[in-house]
Formats: C-alpha cells, sequence, structure tokens
C-alpha cells in the first residue's frame, strides 16, 4: 500500500524536486527532472509545459553570461519577467536580476525608462527599505528625474509602513519636479485620494496637466502636507508680496510652486508673525493668481474643509 502511495505521488514529488533545483538557480538539474517526468508519466499535464518554460529561461538566462554588465538586456528580461506564472521560477528570476545589477559598478545610475531600476526590482521582492535607499541614492546624481524617483521613494516609503516619510517625499517630488511624477502608478492611497479629489474639482482654471504641481497647495488645504513655518531667522528678511508679483511676471518658476510659497508666507503672516496689512497684499495677489484654491484656502482658514484620507 505505501509503495501504491509513493508511486501514485512521484511525479509530484519529482516535480517538488525541480522547485528546489529552480530555487537553487540551477535550471539545468530542473530541466533534467522535468524531462525524467515527462519520460516516466507521460500522462502527467504539468511537466511537459513545465519544461518548455524552464528550458526558455534558461536560455535567456544564459545570455546574461554572453553579454555581462548589460543593463538593455536585463531590462528585456524584466520586462518578460511578469508573465512568469510559476512562483519559483519567478523569484528566482528577480533574484537574478538584483544580483546582476548590484554587481554593476554603480547599480543605482542604472536606469531606463519607464520602469527599470534595481529599486523596482528591490520593490518586486519585498524589499521595500532598500527600495527606498536605492531611490535616494540614485537622487544623488544629476542625470535622474527628481519627481520621479523622489515620488518612487515615496512608494517604497509607503509599502515600508512609514507613511510619515513617504508623504515627506511626495511632497518634494510636488514641489521640486512635479511633471516628471509617475502620477498613474502611485502607491500611497492617501495621495491617490488627494490627487482624485482635485481631478473631481477643477474648474477652467487649472489644466489637467498642471494637476501635480497643485497638490502642494491641495494637500495642505486637505490636511496631507504641512507647511515649513519655522520661524524665520532674524538676519534673513520674509518675501513680500511685491516680490512674489515680481517672480509671476518674470515667469520662469510654474505658477502652482509661486502659490504655495505665497501660501507658506500668508500662513505664517496668520499664526506666526503677525502682519496684517502684508497679510492682505498676499491674499490679494493668491486670489489674482488663483480664484479656485484661494476659495478653498479662504474655507480652510475657516474651518469648513475637510482632511483627505
Amino acid at each position: 500500500m505505501q509503495l501504491t502511495l509513493f508511486e501514485d505521488n512521484r511525479p509530484g514529488i519529482l516535480l517538488n524536486i525541480a522547485d528546489e533545483f529552480i530555487l537553487s538557480r540551477d535550471l539545468v538539474q530542473a530541466v533534467s527532472v522535468y524531462e525524467q517526468v515527462c519520460a516516466d508519466f507521460p500522462d502527467d499535464r504539468s511537466a511537459a509545459p513545465l519544461l518548455a518554460l524552464v528550458g526558455e529561461w534558461h536560455s535567456l538566462l544564459s545570455g546574461i553570461n554572453d553579454d555581462p554588465g548589460n543593463p538593455a538586456y536585463l531590462q528585456s528580461i524584466w520586462l518578460r519577467h511578469d508573465s512568469i506564472a510559476h512562483p519559483a521560477l519567478r523569484l528566482t528570476v528577480l533574484g537574478i536580476l538584483i544580483d546582476e545589477l548590484r554587481a554593476l559598478p554603480e547599480p543605482e545610475k542604472v536606469y531606463i525608462s519607464p520602469h527599470f531600476h534595481l529599486g523596482h526590482l528591490l520593490m518586486a521582492a519585498g524589499s521595500h527599505a532598500e527600495a527606498a535607499d536605492s531611490f535616494r541614492a540614485a537622487l544623488m546624481g544629476n542625470a535622474v528625474e527628481r519627481g520621479r524617483f523622489m515620488a518612487w521613494r515615496g512608494d517604497a516609503l509607503t509599502m515600508a509602513g512609514n507613511d510619515d516619510a513617504a508623504l515627506k517625499c511626495y511632497l518634494a517630488a510636488f514641489l521640486d519636479d512635479p511633471y516628471s511624477v509617475d502620477m498613474q502608478n502611485i502607491k500611497n492611497r492617501t495621495i491617490h485620494n488627494l490627487h482624485t479629489s482635485l481631478h473631481f474639482e477643477l474648474d477652467d482654471e487649472i489644466e489637467g496637466d498642471d494637476e501635480p504641481a497643485w497638490l502642494p497647495a491641495w494637500g495642505w488645504l486637505h490636511g496631507v502636507f504641512a507647511l515649513p513655518l519655522q520661524p524665520v531667522p532674524a538676519q534673513t528678511s520674509l518675501p513680500c508680496a511685491a516680490e512674489f508679483e515680481t517672480r509671476i511676471a518674470q515667469d520662469n518658476c510654474p505658477i502652482p510652486r509661486i502659490w504655495f510659497d505665497m501660501l507658506t508666507h500668508a500662513e505664517r503672516l496668520r499664526v506666526v508673525q503677525r502682519d496684517d496689512r502684508e497679510l492682505a497684499a498676499v491674499r490679494r495677489l493668491m486670489k489674482k493668481t488663483s480664484g479656485f484654491m484661494f476659495g478653498w484656502y479662504m474655507d480652510k482658514v475657516k474651518g469648513r474643509n475637510s482632511a483627505i484620507r
């Protein structure tokens, strides 16, 4: 009876052994096991497809040795990674890609649009804190889209459970380089809801392409972001409404960023360094620059806005 059970289970046992070979990155041995199952148990329906799959991936991964250190080839493998339904093979291919990238001289500088970067591979592997560090290392260079990578770091921190640090990253991304942020793939639910709420509230004054640039102000209005209201050192002069008007006229800085700076200035004048005359002047300019946002601002200071979470 025990022998019969063993014989009945033998294909499954061999397939599990093949999985162990795959996880140890010995695809040649895994292929050999699948070939044995196909020969000894021709009625088994799972071995032949796995033999073809693992054999194909063995050839693809062997190409790494033929052209070592080629990010384009590694990206081609990454683009096919999502198609792998076999868990052990999927995990092994991801691990090999991560190791190959880490072996390059400056792995964090390797980026191929739209989503091939060590940080993304680490996120796929569940190493979210390491992914956040990888995106931060990429930001130390000068050749990356800062908003895109800062928001990706926010995504990694979100997945790691560090929401406070993630929100600071998103705020920095939207302030410094909002037009490069990968809004369609944002991982943070609060930021996703914030963007959705702005999109549905928009009037003709704000174009859709400018939505990410307005999120810092919109986020403060709805309790997501904080303003930098630390007291200004005594030797540092505060900006004034006239200076903001000059910045707007010069047209060398996006209006949403100037409006956020005016918002910060107005709130500092309201709650930190009270100056009613200057507050009135900067508020007039805020209204002139964006009546839509100004209306929400006045509701906020009067306690009529709700938080978004």
